[in-house]
């Protein structure tokens, strides 16, 4: 049987046998529930994220590194898309205190906690950034994968580096993970729109103050199911070696 990677399908025994050593890695997919345009379903951010971890994990076990993907976390800050309907944002506060008891509960057992995290919103980056760094203080080790990076951003391409939301990289990324999920009538009827962070650059601090009426930027028509395999590849990479250097910087 293959080793078991995902923490909610485990028993107690089974995960104090795989922690016992303390050398195992907690991943946390880290999502939202937010508007994706009239196509995409909320939980697409969570949706990659998931599926991220798992091939990370999958990834990390080549290199040595034993990783247990835990139960994924599908509520954030969403100030951009806060006004449209479906969308479900904590406010910065929550958000800090529970992911740092998140993290704190996953160490007592495993060696780290990466909270594997697809949702761009910055204010919910803002909210991870001060979760690692009270975290450390704290002596619990901690980290995201953070995709807005410059060499990730690079490494993932210009649609992504623009500021894709629910255009050709998630929805490309949504048609390979789920396909049934894609609203395909709306995906090929929807114009293209410029990427988000020219606008939000100029000042824009929500998806209709950027012009985005409907939750998307990009080009979704420009999605394929090719293109979607390799952006959750790649995805995998990222967190994988983000993991990585972590616990390089703590050795």
């Amino acid at each position: 049987m293959a080793e078991n990677i995902v923490l909610a399908e485990m028993t107690w025994p089974e995960v104090q046998e795989a922690t016992e050593d303390k050398k195992a890695v907690a991943l946390v997919p880290l999502g939202a529930t937010e508007a994706h345009g009239p196509h995409l379903p909320l939980a697409t951010a969570t949706y990659l994220a998931i599926d991220a971890a798992k091939r990370a994990a999958r990834k990390l076990k080549v290199h040595g590194v034993r990783a247990v993907v835990f139960p994924n976390i599908s509520y954030s800050v969403c100030e951009r898309s806060a006004d449209f309907p479906g969308t479900l944002s904590l406010s910065r506060a929550t958000a800090v205190a529970f992911l740092k008891e998140v993290a704190q509960n996953a160490t007592r057992n495993f060696r780290a906690v990466a909270f594997v995290n697809t949702h761009l919103d910055p204010a919910h980056l803002e909210v991870l950034k001060q979760v690692v760094d009270e975290s450390k203080k704290a002596g619990v080790s901690a980290c995201f994968v953070d995709l807005t990076r410059k060499r990730w951003s690079q490494q993932l391409g210009p649609v992504f580096a623009q500021g894709d939301h629910a255009g050709a990289f998630d929805t490309s990324a949504m048609m390979a993970l789920n396909l049934p999920l894609v609203r395909e009538h709306e995906r090929i009827s929807i114009p293209p729109m410029d990427g988000l962070v020219a606008s939000m650059k100029g000042g824009a601090k929500t998806f209709k103050e950027a012009g985005g009426e409907d939750a998307y930027f990009g080009d979704p028509g420009a999605a394929s199911i090719e293109d979607g395999e390799n952006i959750l590849e790649q995805l995998s990479d990222i967190c994988a070696v983000s993991v990585m250097e972590h616990l390089a910087s703590k050795s």
